[in-house]
């Protein structure tokens, strides 16, 4: 007789293909299968906690979804999406009767990428805009398109078309005098000319013999402005005129003024030279002033400008009409569509100034009604230097999203999959270019590569880390020494293995990713040899877990660094992944049903994943959502949860536990007060037999889990014993808390390990048993040597290790 320790599962389920390496140095840390028991950081087995029965998705014939919203102080919610609607649960429920729509029908819902700021979740994809949704209060949600500014655009046009627009977004009209055609300008020194400053004309108007002044326009009715433009006088060549301190005031009465934009150091400015203002304002007033404070030169006399352009906002213009010379550069050459309402266009005015428009309504092939942002234009002269925007109906929208350096990233249109556009720094909705650049400006970055790699998810690191159909590529600096921005911005390939669209997971500064077909797991970390990031899979010898493809993952980092994922047949893979400690242990999981989601969500004392399984409950198709409950930590036997879709009582010893209707006409197990009894929900009740009560009842669907242990080879006088008929005789098995075990022969029986003995307490439970339990056992000759090990009902099981003599045939 032979003997073998096996003291560490930490590999896990090892690949058909390879339960013959004996070879392998992980061999000795493998199972040749491991179902619904969990591999340890340190290298035991303990089975899995069961689920915990939350709630019915509200259409249990379509699919649904689930994402993580942690506000923080303690409050973690999951959103349930559905057809076009989202629900709120916390671990104790529901939260109140909050439902609100959405634009994302059931079909798309497994493709959308999210992040979160806060209290605002930004999702991407699904065919439509990005979208906010916020948490306004505990019971007060919303979701709604996100609105951008200034961008992002497609390449400046090249083709013959120009655009003319009919408006110029400025508010005030072109003044004759001090009141015609519209509206009163008036000015601190009482000038009867005043009304220059408004005739959008060069020239000189003294508004101060001081330097101190102003100068007003009064509407004929509320006006919101929100930008200004101020060019200095025509003959200011000696800087001695111009203000170079004030501020941009307004009021609805004329003497209570609310300052909506201050200005200092404005000075050495040239003859007819112009400068841009923009300031936050939805407040609708109807006087605004320049009131300057410094001015008038070195003399401090004759203060004077020479225009000032005040920028109705562009949501508060009535829509005036853009028209196009052609169709050429335009969709194609299609022209404007319908699916272009809400598109941007942006246009180089007379002045070399770049605004935008906001295309309103579609009259025409060549022609669009639009709302213009930034600043006001200077003329209505047609011009042939414009970009439309890159994001529209007619485009498509941005697939993915993702955070990088303060700004928020969105890449992967139907226009252009290979494009990555990053907003202006701690500025998320803004995508505008500074007319000299800044480094706090947007960013545009192309994948560059000899074939159309869509674009699948986007991750913040040191670079941001695009993962591609066929390769992962990094965005960062092009050179070190200086910052992030649009001067100074490289892509560059990490590694030629692509990725499919489930999002990563990043543990530490390593990244987990799946392959093009989902068919194998990567991890990719920096390697210092090489100097960049290496790609290797990690997937390799457990293969078999992965040929139907991966649907989905997510990481519960505490307490036991498991990857949860579930391939294209509902099967759930977990992963305890340790990698400093070279801890890959892949098992595989049954939760009686089709695992269609699985979210992560920090949770009180550890994470918390959530499932969406689909059931078949007294004949009918039911999708519910269940929480994963944390293995036996230790402690009152009664407490363990190990049961499936389960509902707990505590209260006052009872015999009948109601409110089971989620399980109606299922085969359950009441693990009462330590002890397991079946039962048949009836009526959505279960009841304990013989008229026993209990002071803590668990219902659920019973969960089986098993482990098996590799043909390990046994040398023999004459060589090896591959192939030669073995069997165990006894074994020894350390064992923690643990109250269910068998081993033996799943082929013939499984002999029980944990009994009642000889000084336990009567009339209660076995009690939970922790040290070696040695027992022997009888197993087949054709068994190959191969222990099984399984527990099932309430109880919990940790094993520690096995020790199992075995014997060979000659």
């Amino acid at each position: 007789m032979s003997y073998h320790l096996q003291a560490t599962f930490s590999r896990g389920e090892l690949d058909p293909e390879l339960i013959y390496r004996s070879d392998l140095e992980l061999f000795r840390s493998s199972l040749a299968e491991c179902r619904n028991f969990l591999t340890l950081k340190r290298g035991g087995l303990r089975r899995r906690g069961g689920t915990k029965f939350i709630a019915e998705l509200k259409d249990s014939s379509r699919q649904g979804w689930l994402i993580p919203f942690e506000f923080g102080n303690g409050q973690y919610y999951m959103l349930e999406f559905g057809d076009h609607m989202f629900r709120i649960f916390t671990s104790e429920g529901r939260v109140g009767t909050v439902e609100v729509a959405t634009p994302y029908s059931s079909e798309v819902l497994p493709r959308l990428k999210f992040v979160q700021s806060t209290d605002t979740l930004f999702i991407a994809g699904g065919g439509v805009a990005p979208q906010a949704l916020m948490r306004l209060s505990e019971l007060s949600w919303a979701i709604e398109p996100m609105s951008f500014r200034d961008g992002p655009y497609l390449d400046v046009n090249i083709s013959p078309t120009n655009l003319k627009p009919t408006g110029t977004g400025n508010a005030v009209p072109k003044m004759t005098s001090n009141t015609a055609p519209s509206g009163v300008v008036s000015a601190s020194n009482g000038s009867a000319s005043a009304w220059q400053v408004f005739s959008r004309s060069e020239g000189k108007t003294v508004l101060s013999s001081g330097a101190t002044g102003w100068v007003q326009y009064q509407f004929p009715s509320s006006v919101v402005i929100d930008a200004y433009m101020l060019q200095a006088p025509n003959d200011n060549s000696q800087n001695d005129d111009m203000p170079w301190q004030w501020n941009i005031e307004a009021s609805n009465n004329g003497s209570d003024w609310t300052i909506l934009d201050t200005q200092d150091g404005q000075d050495t400015w040239a003859s007819n030279e112009w400068r841009e203002y923009d300031f936050h304002n939805e407040t609708a007033f109807t006087h605004y002033r320049l009131s300057f404070t410094q001015g008038g030169g070195s003399a401090s006399d004759n203060s004077a400008i020479g225009q000032l352009v005040f920028h109705q906002a562009g949501n508060d213009q009535s829509p005036f009409t853009l028209t196009a010379s052609g169709t050429g550069g335009i969709n194609g050459g299609a022209g404007f569509q319908a699916s272009d309402v809400g598109r941007h266009i942006r246009f180089r005015g007379s002045d070399g100034f770049w605004r935008w428009f906001r295309i309103h309504s579609r009259q025409s092939a060549t022609s669009v009604k639009v709302q213009l942002f930034g600043q006001a234009l200077q003329d209505t002269k047609a011009q042939s230097i414009w970009r439309l925007g890159a994001w529209s109906g007619t485009t498509g929208w941005p697939e993915t999203i993702g955070w990088h350096k303060n700004r928020l990233a969105f890449a992967g249109t139907s226009e252009e999959p290979q494009k990555i556009w990053e907003s202006q720094t701690e500025d998320f909705t803004n995508f505008s270019v500074s007319h000299v650049l800044k480094v706090s400006d947007a960013v545009t970055a192309g994948i560059l590569s000899g074939q159309v790699n869509r674009i699948q998810w986007l991750v913040d690191d040191n670079d941001l880390i695009v993962g591609t159909t066929r390769a992962v590529r990094a965005v960062g600096k092009a050179t070190d020494q200086d910052p992030y921005g649009p001067e100074n911005v490289d892509q560059k390939p990490e590694t030629n293995f692509g990725a499919n669209d489930v999002s990563p997971i990043k543990v530490g500064s390593v990244l987990i990713y799946y392959g093009p077909y989902g068919t194998d797991m990567r991890e990719m970390a920096y390697d210092f040899g090489s100097d960049g990031r290496v790609s290797q899979a990690v997937s390799e010898v457990q293969s078999h877990l992965f040929q139907d493809g991966i649907s989905g993952a997510c990481y519960q980092q505490y307490p036991d660094s498991i990857i949860w994922q579930w391939d294209q047949k509902g099967l759930g893979i977990g992963f305890t992944y340790e990698r400093q400690q070279q801890v890959y242990g892949m098992q595989r999981h049954d939760f009686g049903g089709v695992v269609e989601c699985m979210a992560d969500l920090s949770g009180a004392g550890a994470d918390t994943v959530w499932m969406i399984v689909k059931r078949t409950i007294d004949g009918q198709v039911r999708r519910y959502i269940e929480i994963m409950q944390r293995p036996f930590p230790g402690g009152a036997i009664e407490d363990a949860w190990h049961l499936d879709c389960g509902a707990r009582y505590e209260g006052l010893p009872a015999n009948t536990v109601s409110g089971l209707q989620h399980l109606e006409g299922e085969e359950v197990i009441l693990y009462a007060d330590g002890t397991d009894y079946p039962a048949t929900v009836t009526a959505g009740e279960a009841s304990l037999p013989n008229g026993q009560t209990a002071e803590k009842i668990l219902v659920g669907l019973n969960v089986s889990a098993r482990a098996k242990t590799l043909p390990f080879p046994v040398n023999a006088q004459d060589g090896s014993a591959m192939g030669r008929k073995m069997r165990v005789d006894n074994c020894s098995i350390a064992v923690l808390n643990t109250g269910t075990l068998k081993a033996g022969s799943d082929e013939t029986f499984l002999d029980e390990l944990i009994y009642y003995r000889a000084g336990d307490p009567a009339g209660e439970p076995a009690p939970l048993r922790t040290g070696v339990l040695d027992q022997p056992i009888e197993t087949r000759w054709e068994d190959g040597g191969q222990l099984t090990l399984a527990a099932s009902g309430g109880k919990p099981c940790t094993i520690l290790a096995v020790n199992f003599g075995r014997d060979a045939e000659p």
